[in-house]
């Protein structure tokens, strides 16, 4: 038997067995409930991101390091990311802490997204705001960022807003800045996160 998988709705990716794992394990995770602990969370903390927190990968073998600016490359996939304590040097680990991290190129950046991006990195909820499933794949036009679930296309560099339903809401974007040479939280998410209730 063969695999005849069809492309996604907005025709950017076909069936790829790799991508497939990393959409397993981020999949699971995302059907968590919201709500779920945070699995290093540091005393008097909030599960949700915070200013001054860093950006550390969610997988591969990178997994649980800190994102460095220079990592992130114009035209690559989205990177999936937790935010990481400065103080504790612990990742926080919940679905609410989900983030999808994606370098655009500078000129693409609308006026909204380019306030809360560093060096053209932007940083979103990767719950999408349809399902809950993870934001996982860059669009053909390299500024919109899609959820392979549903085919949902988000402008991610217009502040999350919906391109492409079935979802109905943006995402809520996480501002960043840039700061001794590293990727940090610069504010709380700009909106509510995941489907509507």
């Amino acid at each position: 038997m063969t695999d005849k998988t069809p492309p996604c709705a907005c025709a950017c990716a076909t069936h790829d067995p790799a991508r497939r794992s990393v959409l397993t394990g981020a999949l699971a995770l995302a059907l968590a409930p919201l709500g779920a602990p945070a699995l290093a969370q540091a005393p008097g903390r909030t599960q949700k991101p915070e200013p001054g927190d860093r950006l550390a990968y969610m997988m591969g073998d990178k997994k649980d390091q800190e994102i460095k600016p220079g990592d992130l490359l114009a035209g690559e996939a989205p990177t999936l990311a937790y935010p990481l304590d400065p103080a504790t040097g612990k990742v926080l680990v919940s679905r609410v802490n989900l983030l999808t991290v994606v370098k655009l190129k500078a000129e693409d950046l609308k006026p909204a997204s380019q306030k809360n991006a560093a060096d053209g990195i932007v940083a979103f909820s990767a719950i999408c705001t349809h399902y809950g499933c993870p934001i996982t794949t860059l669009h053909p036009s390299q500024s919109q960022i899609v959820c392979n679930c549903h085919g949902s296309v988000f402008n991610a560099a217009d502040r999350g807003v919906v391109t492409n339903g079935p979802a109905t809401r943006r995402l809520a974007m996480l501002p960043l800045a840039i700061k001794d040479g590293a990727l940090v939280v610069a504010g709380k998410f700009d909106g509510p996160l995941g489907p509507p209730t």
